[in-house]
């Protein structure tokens, strides 16, 4: 019933590996040598914290056959591996009516039938920040009274953006960023060819965050990373000529561009934590927060957003920078 929900599954990562929040870690370790993880989890924190790798971390220790589970290599885990095991099935927000109420009540519906080779089945709900409230009251029918063979797992950038009733049916583990300095150390092993002073300026332009440090440096996005941070700054404090300056600088490249709009969704998402009172890192996200309400942040976060797909399209990258200045203003 729910094998359009499979999605693509990565490599597992033992939760030893996993870099900082070790109070989260230790947590989870001791829940899983006593089988006592919670039948519903809630992993909030920034992109790039590692989320998503958690839950599949997660996901494989429910389904494991191994004596330290997660193993990574029993036949369940390098199934989980490779997108076909039948007992781990992912809803992704991302993605257009990924978690809508259809999709959320089919995923209510098969959570009452017998796993297929598991002894629990998973169901990963993946970036959860745009699940509306209708789509949480259909969950909260089966958090409720959850069948005892079942886990959910959901993903989201703040447990702020859920209902307080699917919160507190749930066990919340809140991800940060890393300190500057050993979010470097740990991108430095993976990147033993940069050089490393080049590593701990990105970590630091990126506060500690380790996916986005990562990303930068593959896309090579330190000007991106910068120019994304000056024009947000720029649209907040309404400097109107500023935006318009700074953004037709994206008609440097269509890669270039896209970087620039995924470093500003991340700083907006950032800013709607901030300005509904959950914690972030992100320094520019408290400095912009204070000047404007939720109601305007959300704006912004949509017109990004937007860009995004108007970015897709043939527009003419000198016409496009000057378009998304006026769409920015608030």
């Amino acid at each position: 019933m729910c094998e359009n929900l499979r999605k693509k599954a990565v490599a597992v990562m033992r939760l030893e590996e996993f870099v900082f929040n070790d109070n989260v870690i230790t947590e989870l370790s001791d829940s899983m040598r006593n089988n006592t993880l919670p039948h519903a989890i809630i992993i909030d924190g920034a992109k790039g914290t590692g989320k998503k790798t958690l839950a599949n971390i997660i996901a494989c220790y429910s389904v494991c056959t191994g004596n330290e589970r997660p193993c990574g290599n029993c036949p369940a885990c390098l199934k989980a591996q490779h997108n076909s095991h039948p007992d781990i099935f992912i809803a992704d927000g991302t993605q257009s009516g990924g978690l809508s109420v259809d999709v959320i009540r089919n995923i209510r519906s098969d959570a009452y039938i017998m796993p297929n080779e598991a002894a629990t089945k998973v169901y990963l709900l993946l970036d959860c920040d745009k699940m509306l409230a209708p789509a949480q009251n259909a969950f909260l029918k089966v958090l409720e009274e959850p069948p005892s063979n079942v886990r959910f797992v959901m993903t989201v950038s703040s447990a702020n953006m859920l209902l307080q009733t699917v919160r507190s049916r749930s066990r919340l583990y809140s991800l940060y960023p890393a300190p500057p300095e050993q979010a470097a150390e740990y991108v430095a092993k993976l990147f033993p060819d940069e050089d490393y002073n080049n590593i701990l300026h990105t970590a630091q332009l990126c506060d500690g965050n380790i996916g986005k440090t990562i990303e930068t440096i593959q896309n090579g996005g330190q000007e991106a990373s910068k120019l994304a941070d000056d024009i947000f700054r720029a649209v907040f404090f309404g400097k109107e000529y500023d935006v318009l300056v700074l953004t037709n600088k994206l008609s440097a490249g269509r890669p270039f561009a896209a970087s620039v709009l995924e470093f500003l969704s991340e700083n907006a998402a950032e800013c709607v934590k901030a300005a509904v009172g959950a914690e972030t890192s992100s320094a520019i996200a408290k400095e912009c927060a204070q000047s404007m309400t939720k109601a305007k942040i959300l704006r912004i976060a949509e017109n990004i957003d937007r860009a995004k797909s108007v970015l897709g399209t043939n527009i003419n990258l000198n016409f496009f920078g000057t378009w998304l200045s006026s769409v920015l203003k608030v």
